[in-house]
Order: structure tokens, then sequence, then C-alpha cells
């Protein structure tokens, strides 16, 4: 098995982005792939398989390409590496913290973009349980791309949570009641529809509806069961239809969502020709 600085000796230029409990980033640049972004897993668990084995098996439009994956030395640990496509961007948080803001073009796009990409995963039956503004890359073009299926859930496979957990995996603000409260038979695509809804929401007003002003984690759960978001006056949304559709799936129980993808498309190109850009 490689070491790291051989490993490094494959790489132009590469420094670390980031570092958490589960992995550590790095970006680099490659003589085959170009720009590339290189993670490294602490532990080769169950969650950290089926993230790569989503990355490298399903064919998202928008999710990086993986180049590579293999094992090597880091850290006098066995260590599982992923290199991956580098996206040329600024995640939603920064450019939410740069103090920008969606108009009405651009959460259009977006939610087209969020919709479309939804469709592809209830078509390989994945749920991706952590869209928000930090797992999401937004390009000079207005394109947008979606990172992190770490929590991801496989609909045909077995859950990697325990039925009687108190909490799903989620982040507070941003996961679906039926999420975080872990019912699992309530959980599919509409999840994701509710996470996209809070953070075009955000992009909109530039505050998180149910994490403004939370005392603690709880309280932000609490809100999101309980608390419908201020209606917010999208310019160009004259009849407040687009801002029906994103309260819509920020509905509380799946029931009140949008049922699919398709149903949300449908809703958003009804209300398209009543918009003024």
């Amino acid at each position: 098995m490689m070491t790291f600085d051989e490993f490094k000796s494959h790489f132009i230029n590469m420094t670390q982005l980031a570092r958490g409990g589960q992995k550590v980033v790095w970006q680099a640049t490659h003589p085959q792939y170009g720009k590339t972004v290189i993670k490294l897993y602490f532990s080769i668990d169950a969650r950290a398989q089926r993230e790569i084995a989503i990355s490298q098996n399903v064919q998202f439009d928008k999710v990086p390409c993986v180049y590579e994956t293999g094992l090597v030395l880091y850290e006098g640990l066995e260590t599982l590496y992923v290199v991956e496509q580098f996206i040329n961007g600024c995640t939603v948080r920064d450019y939410l913290n740069s103090g920008k803001r969606f108009d009405i073009q651009v959460a259009v796009s977006f939610l087209e973009q969020g919709f479309a990409f939804v469709s592809q995963l209830e078509k390989s039956h994945i749920v991706h349980r952590d869209i928000k503004p930090e797992n999401l890359i937004l390009t000079n073009d207005q394109l947008v791309y979606f990172l992190d299926f770490g929590i991801a859930r496989i609909l045909d496979m077995q859950s990697l949570t325990q039925s009687d957990a108190a909490f799903g995996p989620h982040t507070p603000g941003y996961a679906a009641p039926e999420q975080f409260n872990n019912l699992k038979r309530d959980i599919d695509s509409r999840a994701d529809l509710f996470s996209l809804g809070v953070v075009t929401y955000e992009c909109l007003t530039g505050s998180n509806p149910f994490r403004e002003n939370a005392a603690n984690f709880l309280d932000v759960l609490q809100r999101t069961a309980t608390v419908t978001p201020a209606s917010y006056q999208i310019a160009g949304d004259d009849q407040h239809l687009l801002m029906g559709l994103i309260s819509s799936m920020m509905g509380k129980a799946p029931s009140m969502q949008p049922k699919d993808a398709a149903q949300a498309v449908g809703w958003l190109n009804a209300i398209k020709p009543t918009l003024k850009y």
C-alpha cells in the first residue's frame, strides 16, 4: 500500500480545505484529471462505503464525477481515498455570507435544477437527506452542483439507522420533520423537496425560517415541526404563487408537500407565466 507522501507525489499544489470527524478534504491538480478534490475517510464504515458507491455507480448531471478510489497509508492508518471533480464556484453558504440573495429569475433556475436532481434521485430510489447551503456549489453561470451523500438513504437497501433511534440523520433547520423524527416509512423524495424549499427561502430572504433566533437545536426541530415560515413578497411574484410553491415544499407533513419532483415541476411550470423577471 502506498504512503500518503507517495500518493501526494501524483498531484500538484495539494492543499487542505477542511477536516472533520469523518474525513479530511484536499484540493489539488492532477496531470490527467485537472483540478480535483480529494477526500480521505478516517474510518471505512458502512456510511462511507454507501456514499462512495452512490457517487461511483449513479450518474447524476449535477454531482461531481468520481475519478478514482483506493487505499492509502495516512497517519499510520489504512485510509480510504476518493478523487473527484473540482467544481469552480462557491458554496451557497459562502454566497449567502457575502450578502448576495436570489432574485426571482435565479430562484426559478435554482428550483428547476433542484427538481431535476430530485427526479434523478427518485429514479435511483435514493434520498439525499442533506440538501443545505454547505452542500451546494453555485457556479458563475448559476449552475448548481450537489455534494455529500454522507447520510443519503438508498430505499432499496437496509437502513443504517436503528429504527428505535430518537432522531434520524439530519441537519437541524433543513431536514423535514419525518426525517429528523426517524419516521422511516414516511421518508422519500419529499424530504429532499422540503430541504430544497428551505434553501430557496433562505436564498431569497437571507434567513433560515427555523434556525433564526432559535435557542438550541431542539428549538430548531420544534420550530420546524410547528412554525409556518412568514410569507415573503418576492419581487416579480405579484400573485404570490411562487411563494406558495416554496411554502408547500416546507409543509409539516409529507401529505402537505408536492408528492414528487414531477408534481413540483408541473406546479412551477404553471406558475412561470405569471412571473415578471
